[in-house]
């Protein structure tokens, strides 16, 4: 899913893409300012991300939304177990399943982006988003509903509506997407869009993988 979205209170455009490969070229194309990924990039070698650390601190009751990031030395692993295996080896804590299956969308992202892309004055500009932390900070306190649910999609929803000026109701999802991905396209757009503007959270800043890439979550 990816979303397009301007100056506050324009319109936001959804779409879907089969591949990041796809929405990044097209980023380029359009010379697109700055464009969120909700998905890991940097990875951790062996501590914790201090960047998923704040965002869990920011998200209060919400922290379950985030999972623990990946460590670098699972990303080839074929299977959760070889992963687990891995992941204990070299950092002393397992990888939960829900971490493992993230890795395939990062090894995506990854094959795209250099460590050059995630730079402050690159253009487009990549970086790390996480829409739930987006809405804790839109909304200047974590959402206390799950979006999952009636009242928690209400929720959020109603801090969109203020920066998106078609979003008074949510769009019905097409095929292969659901209104959850819509609500957390359109946080991840509200971020890009301040990235754009250099008005946006950086959590976890200046912390780099070994491979170079930015770890930070931005919000």
């Amino acid at each position: 899913m990816a979303t397009t979205a301007t100056a506050p209170g324009s319109p936001v455009v959804f779409s879907l893409w089969p591949s990041f490969a796809d929405v990044w070229a097209e980023a380029r194309s359009q010379q697109v300012l700055a464009i969120g990924v909700d998905m890991p990039i940097g990875l951790p070698a062996k501590d914790l991300r201090r960047s998923d650390t704040e965002a869990r601190e920011l998200l209060g009751p919400r922290r379950a939304s985030l999972f623990w990031t990946p460590p670098l030395c699972v990303l080839g692993a074929a299977d959760h177990a070889e992963a687990n295996r891995r992941a204990r080896a070299h950092t002393g804590r397992g990888l939960s399943v829900q971490a493992f299956h993230l890795l395939p969308k990062v090894r995506e992202v990854r094959a795209e982006l250099t460590p050059k892309d995630l730079a402050h004055r690159a253009r487009p500009q990549a970086a790390e988003v996480h829409p739930e932390t987006s809405f804790a900070v839109l909304a200047g306190k974590p959402m206390e509903r799950s979006k999952r649910q009636l009242p928690g999609q209400a929720e959020r929803l109603a801090v969109l509506v203020p920066e998106f000026s078609n979003l008074a109701e949510v769009p019905a999802p097409g095929p292969g997407a659901t209104i959850d991905d819509l609500l957390d396209a359109a946080a991840a757009a509200w971020t890009s869009r301040r990235m754009a503007a250099g008005t946006a959270m950086i959590l976890g800043p200046d912390e780099v993988d070994a491979t170079g890439y930015q770890m930070a979550i931005w919000a």
